[in-house]
């Protein structure tokens, strides 16, 4: 039932299905290497020690220790089992359209580089650890937004409004749920990785999709090239900020 409602496209042997199954699978290693917080707010919180270990997001540790891995790394962990399960859920909903779109090796670039990306800008924008798939998430929902931007021309405008309102109330839930979860004396989330990644997917998106029926208008190499450039800008820019 769920996957005839929530992610249709979704297939057993794929990118998007071993992900979630690498991010479950680092979840239930990281709470039983090193135990739960006792007591804790939130249900299954692996410790903050654990998280380190197995390669959270830590300002500190990648800019002084060069442990660079972090910045993908960290979006295999989690913070505790509600965090995990709101980011399985949209990674196989938001993936597996991705993947079916776009191909497998452009999923796995894409996932990939949004990790690193919104990671790289989060570490920027705020000096706290952060750890989840969300920053590769917002980046394939960044991705969708490439799509639209790529096939403007191609796409009829219904399409285009429905995807452009789902990626908007996908990002505004997002958002109210940092604040709500903050608010309320739980995990923070971390918006700024979370527009890093949307950045980056966004840009990557540009980069690499074809346009609908493979043919290349000026508008749409133009576009192409923008995207490229914008990547290694973004990158390149975030990478200074973090080393400086």
């Amino acid at each position: 039932m769920f996957k005839e409602t929530c992610c249709p496209s979704l297939r057993l042997m794929s990118f998007t299905t071993l992900v979630a199954i690498t991010i479950i699978a680092m979840f239930i290693a990281s709470c039983a290497w090193g135990g739960l917080v006792i007591p804790s707010r939130d249900f299954l919180t692996p410790k903050y020690e654990t998280l380190t270990e197995f390669g959270n997001r830590d300002y500190f540790l990648i800019r002084n220790k060069l442990q660079v891995w972090r910045l993908l790394t960290a979006a295999f962990l989690h913070a505790n089992f509600l965090h995990l399960f709101f980011n399985f859920i949209s990674l196989l909903a938001i993936g597996s359209q991705i993947e079916r779109i776009i191909g497998t090796t452009k999923m796995i670039v894409v996932f990939v580089l949004s990790a690193i990306g919104g990671n790289l800008f989060g570490a920027v924008a705020s000096h706290a650890p952060a750890v989840g798939s969300s920053t590769a998430i917002f980046g394939l929902l960044g991705c969708f937004a490439g799509y639209i931007i790529i096939n403007w021309n191609r796409v009829e405008a219904q399409t285009k409004c429905y995807m452009i309102t789902m990626i908007t109330f996908v990002i505004v839930m997002n958002i109210m749920f940092g604040i709500g979860t903050a608010r309320g004396g739980g995990s923070q989330a971390d918006n700024s990785g979370h527009l890093g990644g949307l950045i980056t997917g966004c840009f990557v998106g540009m980069a690499i999709i074809n346009p609908i029926g493979g043919a290349h208008s000026s508008f749409e190499i133009r576009i192409k090239r923008f995207g490229l450039l914008l990547t290694l800008i973004f990158l390149s820019l975030c990478t200074f900020l973090l080393f400086k």
